[in-house]
């Protein structure tokens, strides 16, 4: 997978432009606050629909203008692709493939595979299981649109049963509605299971060999909170826990079982990452656990996706530097950094104001 170029008109600070991408790493250079990250943002939109960086649409517009455009080109094992998005101050989000608009978000997800690395990762590590979960879901739902259904199920049939919990009826006729919500919400669950246990398995065997090409002498081990049992199913164990669980559900009137609750847990040297790790062990985990989502993507669509690292370079030293360039050089990397040493080989984008200055091929 390659973007040949991304066009960018009145997306923040871009009000008429077009940056050109080369194989391998591409450099997007600048001075700060001149549009690095807007321009990898712009990406993972056409990707995702949604910006990393904030969930308020509006503020991708340039503030002079009532709409912003994005218009990527890109090539795939399937040929040659585009995909538009238009934002407006007044209507809705409108995102085309090949000039054709799309209605629902699962024609998009799995189109443009990205993997995207900024500082804020290390929320993935030191922050809530909502962030590591998020993670997981959008990970997964880029090879798997299966997966996304699932979790769209998943969702509706929770909120169901919640509203159940929190009804103001006897707790006898709760049960009563529990027993139909339950039972369906178990069987979408353990789909969800199944194939988080499966990534979280590939994601620890890549893993530990991206963290030990870039960290020598250290052990990184990732695990998945739900533990398979020896002699009962999935679907078993989640109804036994339910089961069991039951009379403080309607206690506090919402569910307390299922993947909505999950977490991965990341340990270095048998030491939970969360508390014992360094913020730079933190950064590394975050950064190694992105580089192995590339090698799975890569795995189940048979080609790598596109790596957005933005400002990851002046978080490392210069050992950590040289390793990491030698495993991106793989596979088509696009690198926002301030300030770098310019005998580096690569694609140079150099950013001022919104504008390209120049590029060198």
């Amino acid at each position: 997978m390659k973007i040949n170029n991304v066009k960018l008109t009145n997306f923040r600070n871009y009000e008429n432009s077009i940056i050109h991408f080369s194989d391998g790493v591409n450099f997007i250079l600048g001075k700060n606050a001149q549009g690095k990250t807007n321009l990898l943002e712009s990406i993972y939109l056409c990707a995702i629909s949604k910006s990393p960086k904030t969930s308020k649409e509006k503020q991708m517009i340039n503030f002079n203008s009532e709409f912003a455009k994005v218009l990527l080109d890109f090539n795939t094992i399937g040929g040659n692709k585009n995909i538009e998005i238009i934002l407006s101050n007044q209507n809705k989000k409108i995102i085309k493939i090949n000039n054709i608009p799309i209605v629902k978000l699962t024609q998009l997800i799995g189109e443009l595979n990205v993997v995207y690395f900024s500082p804020d990762e290390l929320k993935l590590v030191k922050e809530t299981p909502e962030d590591r979960r998020h993670f997981l879901d959008i990970s997964i739902s880029q090879f798997d649109k299966q997966y996304m259904f699932d979790l769209i199920r998943y969702d509706k049939i929770l909120k169901q049963r919640n509203c159940v919990l929190k009804s103001n009826i006897s707790d006898n006729n709760k049960i009563e509605q529990l027993n139909i919500w339950t039972p369906q919400l178990i069987s979408t669950a353990e789909k969800i299971i199944k194939k988080r246990i499966l990534f979280i398995q590939n994601l620890k065997k890549y893993s530990k060999l991206v963290y030990n090409s870039i960290i020598l002498g250290e052990k990184l081990d990732i695990s998945y909170s739900f533990e398979e049992k020896e002699n009962i199913s999935i679907f078993d164990d989640l109804n036994n826990q339910f089961n069991l669980n039951l009379k403080k559900e309607l206690e506090m009137q919402h569910t307390l079982v299922g993947p909505h609750r999950d977490d991965i847990i990341f340990k270095i040297n048998n030491q939970d990452c969360r508390y014992f790790a360094s913020q730079g062990q933190q950064r590394t985990v975050a950064l190694t656990l992105k580089l192995a989502l590339m090698e799975i993507i890569k795995d189940e669509v048979k080609e790598y996706p596109i790596l957005l690292l933005d400002d990851v370079l002046s978080e490392l030293d210069n050992t950590r530097q040289e390793r990491l360039l030698d495993i991106v050089k793989n596979y088509q990397t696009i690198i926002s950094c301030a300030d770098i040493n310019l005998n580096l080989s690569g694609n140079k984008i150099y950013i001022q104001q919104g504008q390209t200055v120049s590029q060198n091929f």
